[in-house]
């Protein structure tokens, strides 16, 4: 195959909707093809002006899409979303937090208007119009981004109403759910204000739990 075969194949064995990643087509072609990245660039620049049903979303991102009435359908902003901003099949890099986690463990029946993405991708800008992106107070990875999102809880920086009968036995109950250790709770709070300290004390006491 020839690489203009290379890159109409990965893209077909792509759904409808889903982001598709020039780094990745470059990355598939190269590893039957030996040539420069710069090329298949311009290989794949030359495939969407061929192929109106193959749509760049942004600089380096496609996706492949169907005509309907009103037009070309959308990118999949779902997977988009956490591509960018959450994790990948090797790595965590960010993290749900502020009114939509309230919302999703029970803290509030408070419908959010807005998604914060707590994300070390953060200066990526997004254009989506409901995703607010934060940096986050320690780098996320895979082993503490559920910590983060506890002690993000305790915080409250967003000043959701926690309009349940008992949030600190709701939070008990995610931190027991997620198998999280209060010990890195505890080391994870130090980059917190005293607040967060108080707070997780109060976790504590409300679930018979001591701290040692």
């Amino acid at each position: 195959m020839n690489i203009m075969e290379l890159i109409d194949k990965y893209i077909n064995r792509n759904d409808i909707g889903m982001p598709i990643y020039s780094k990745d087509i470059c990355l598939y072609v190269l590893a039957f093809y030996y040539t420069k990245v710069n090329v298949i660039t311009e290989y794949i620049n030359r495939y969407e002006e061929n192929h109106e049903d193959f749509i760049r979303y942004r600089k380096g991102i496609y996706y492949r899409a169907i005509k309907t009435p009103f037009g070309y359908s959308r990118i999949n902003y779902n997977k988009l979303i956490t591509d960018l901003y959450l994790n990948d099949d090797d790595n965590v890099y960010g993290y749900i937090s502020g009114p939509s986690l309230a919302n999703k463990i029970g803290l509030t029946t408070q419908l959010p208007k807005d998604e914060y993405i707590v994300t070390n991708n953060n200066r990526i800008v997004s254009d989506i119009d409901n995703i607010k992106l934060v940096k986050p107070v320690v780098t996320v990875t895979r082993d503490n981004y559920k910590i983060l999102q506890v002690l993000d809880l305790l915080l409250n920086k967003n000043n959701v109403n926690y309009d349940c009968e008992n949030p600190y036995k709701v939070i008990y109950n995610y931190i027991n759910d997620n198998n999280i250790k209060f010990e890195g709770l505890l080391y994870y709070s130090k980059y917190y204000n005293k607040n967060v300290l108080f707070k997780l004390q109060e976790v504590c006491i409300q679930s018979e739990i001591t701290f040692r």
